[in-house]
């Protein structure tokens, strides 16, 4: 049996510039989704400037951690986020109306009962 993934956004937003505590330059933000299934999704890297991207999970609670990173690689800071995906309800477009319009001239028709 397959599972429905659902494709939700992962924004960040990120605060006001300060030190470094390792003294190294800020490299990126590496963020990973772990959805219900339990499998990590491989860690997608962010900056101020490309804040947010998407990602397919499957419904269910899951967790997306967000670790700041130097440039050395020494981790500046890390935060969590839990989440549950319910999904959608399966949707239909209902029929609204019908319309019946003649294709050609008029038939006659006789009003004879046969017996």
């Amino acid at each position: 049996m397959s599972t429905s993934l659902i494709q939700v956004t992962i924004a960040l937003t990120f605060l006001d510039s300060e030190n470094t505590p390792s003294g190294v330059a800020y490299a990126n933000t590496s963020v990973v989704v772990t959805d219900s299934t339990g499998v990590a999704q491989p860690a997608v890297l962010l900056t101020p400037a490309n804040p947010s991207f998407t990602a397919s999970v499957a419904v269910g609670a899951g967790t997306v951690v967000a670790t700041d990173l130097d440039t050395a690689g020494t981790v500046l800071s890390t935060i969590s986020q839990s989440f549950t995906e319910v999904g959608s309800p399966p949707a239909y477009t209902p029929v609204g109306t019908i319309t019946v319009t003649p294709v050609g001239a008029p038939v006659a028709t006789s009003a004879l009962a046969h017996v």
